[in-house]
């Protein structure tokens, strides 16, 4: 009765199950090609990433048993492929009779489970290497995986997807719940900080970022039951230059930050520490880099992330892009117009439904300012803005009108397009504004141009006009009333 009752004992303890369970939806069976009678049935985990990806299963066999079906009636053995317990089993609690019959004798907690969870788990893992089959597989949503065909015994199961799930004896059903927690993408968003300048949506999925600033990222993984061999994987694209800040909190689960293959920052976890997280526990990851591109309007500059995690996993990455604006100027001459396009008219205006070709003006140059009066410089693909007109950064039209450069690199806001150096002979041109709106990443809004058009200057007198003949009126009618007020004077004395 003794001896029953430490098998019994035995059966209870190593029911080892990590993690939270799911419901059974479908059920997919694999046999052992092993001819028995027992059974393991495995309600696969919750999958918080959606992907559905295929999970491996590996089954080892630790101990053969002899049972008439009943939990009542069951005896362990050693199992010759196994060979005698090894020493780490014997710390763990097991130990075996003369006759090769195997106990337990570790202590027990409240629910039933050995005290020594890790070393008993871990002695198993290293003992048992009679693996039935070479794996089977199954995706989340079949609900159920089971395995049949299998010898009495008593089994340990790792899964793909984390840490191993648990074991059990098969008398003659082991029902096993994989517990492990499949996680979810990573939660990438570009978030507000120093020397960014622009505006960020809502989602903190797109940024409209001045080249030569930093955009920042925040990242948040979760650390799900079951948590193994995470390792986060960010990509960055050209037009955005890493600045090797990388912080993450927790910081004691970090086991190293690098720069793999392919990626632009690597963080590598520590399952240890992943350990001691409590389930859903946030983890996040936050870094910089400074946009480089000051094209990034029709092709943002994007930076994606991913996490791999247990054997061989990854997640579906999440991806936030980063874009700016330009705006662009053609200038012509209003003074030159054509109801048809020609090789002297090549400018369009269209005004309601009709459009007027001019030919183009070179030599007219251009600067722009903000909304706080500061003048646009570029230089090496860092914009700033500067309180002079003299230090701006100006273009200059030519023989088609379009200037010999763009004003790119811009983020949201109302600018004022000023015509600092006005070809000989024109008008300058009245200064206009226009704006790039926040949270518009439409191609109307992010590359903006203006045609504006030159008129001649106000024509002086020449040869065969009006001449000095109006001087020569004005000087008469000068003398004239010089003369009524004279003899008007004379009189007035005269009445005296």
């Amino acid at each position: 009765m003794k001896k029953m009752k430490k098998i019994f004992a035995l059966l209870i303890a190593m029911v080892m199950v990590l993690g939270m369970s799911t419901s059974v939806f479908a059920a997919a069976t694999a046999d052992s090609g092993k001819g028995g009678k027992a059974s393991i049935q495995i309600t696969l985990p919750t999958d918080n990433a959606g992907t559905n990806n295929e999970i491996t299963y590996h089954v080892y066999k630790v101990f053969k048993a002899t049972s008439n079906g009943t939990s009542s009636a069951i005896a362990y053995q050693i199992d010759s492929v196994n060979g005698p317990l090894s020493a780490a089993m014997t710390a763990a609690g097991f130990s075996v009779d003369s006759a090769g019959n195997v106990s337990f004798s570790g202590t027990m907690d409240p629910n039933g489970n050995p005290n020594a969870t890790d070393a008993a788990l871990n002695a198993i893992a290293a003992y048992a290497t009679d693996e039935i089959g070479t794996g089977f597989k199954a995706k989340p949503s079949d609900g159920t995986l089971t395995i049949t065909g299998l010898e009495y015994g008593y089994y340990y199961i790792t899964t793909s997807t984390g840490t191993a799930i648990t074991v059990d004896s098969t008398n003659p059903i082991a029902q096993v719940q994989d517990k492990n927690t499949i996680p979810g993408k990573p939660d990438k968003k570009i978030v507000s900080g120093k020397d960014f300048i622009g505006s960020l949506d809502e989602a903190g999925q797109k940024a409209l970022a001045q080249v030569g600033s930093k955009v920042y990222f925040k990242v948040t993984i979760k650390k799900v039951k079951g948590a193994t061999n995470y390792v986060f994987h960010d990509v960055m694209d050209a037009g955005l230059r890493y600045n090797n800040d990388v912080a993450v909190n927790p910081a004691a689960v970090v086991d190293n930050t690098t720069t793999a293959s392919g990626d632009t920052v690597t963080v590598t976890f520590k399952n240890d520490e992943l350990a001691k997280l409590a389930d859903n526990t946030d983890i996040t990851i936050t870094y910089s880099a400074t946009v480089t591109s000051a094209a990034l309007q029709t092709d943002p500059a994007n930076n994606t992330a991913k996490l791999d995690y247990g054997n061989g996993h990854t997640t579906d990455m999440d991806q936030v892009s980063v874009y700016n604006a330009k705006f662009s100027v053609v200038k012509y001459d209003s003074t030159d117009a054509s109801t048809t396009a020609d090789d002297t008219h090549t400018v369009a205006v269209t005004v309601g439904d009709t459009t007027t070709y001019y030919a183009p003006l070179t030599g007219a140059g251009f600067v722009i300012a903000n909304a706080d009066g500061d003048y646009y410089k570029i230089e090496n693909n860092v914009v700033s803005w500067v309180d002079s007109i003299d230090d701006a950064t100006e273009f200059t039209s030519t023989a088609t009108g379009a200037l010999n450069g763009e004003f790119t690199g811009l983020v949201n806001g109302t600018y004022t397009l000023i015509e600092k150096t006005v070809p000989a002979g024109y008008n300058k041109a009245a200064d206009s504004t226009f704006t790039i709106d926040e949270n518009d990443y439409e191609v109307t809004n992010l590359i903006q141009s203006s045609n504006v058009g030159n008129a001649s200057g106000t024509e002086l007198p020449s040869t065969g006009g009006i001449g000095t003949t109006i001087f020569y009126i004005i000087g008469a009618i000068l003398v004239i009333g010089a003369g009524v007020v004279l003899v008007t004077r004379r009189r007035m004395n005269a009445n005296k």
